[in-house]
């Protein structure tokens, strides 16, 4: 019996300039709120907005869709046309 070994599914993102930006801005917008959280071992309400606002962003990006079935972001398969 020959064992095969199991292929990963790879995906790859391709970003344009500006989107490579935002991305670096986003995470960099989490290591702040990340940073100041364990430092003072609390949250500004700010803070709560700006990790809201970080979802949401991400999830435009990223073109995930809520699914209330599951209670997670999923890929929204659709095309826009």
């Amino acid at each position: 019996m020959v064992k095969r070994k199991k292929e990963k599914k790879v995906r790859t993102i391709k970003l344009t300039e500006k989107e490579f930006q935002k991305f670096i801005k986003y995470t960099n917008n989490l290591n702040f709120m990340l940073d100041s959280l364990f430092e003072m071992q609390d949250m500004y309400l700010s803070d709560i907005k700006a990790l809201g606002d970080l979802k949401y962003d991400l999830t435009a990006v990223f073109n995930l869709t809520w699914n209330s079935d599951t209670w997670r972001y999923i890929e929204d398969t659709e095309e826009w046309i």
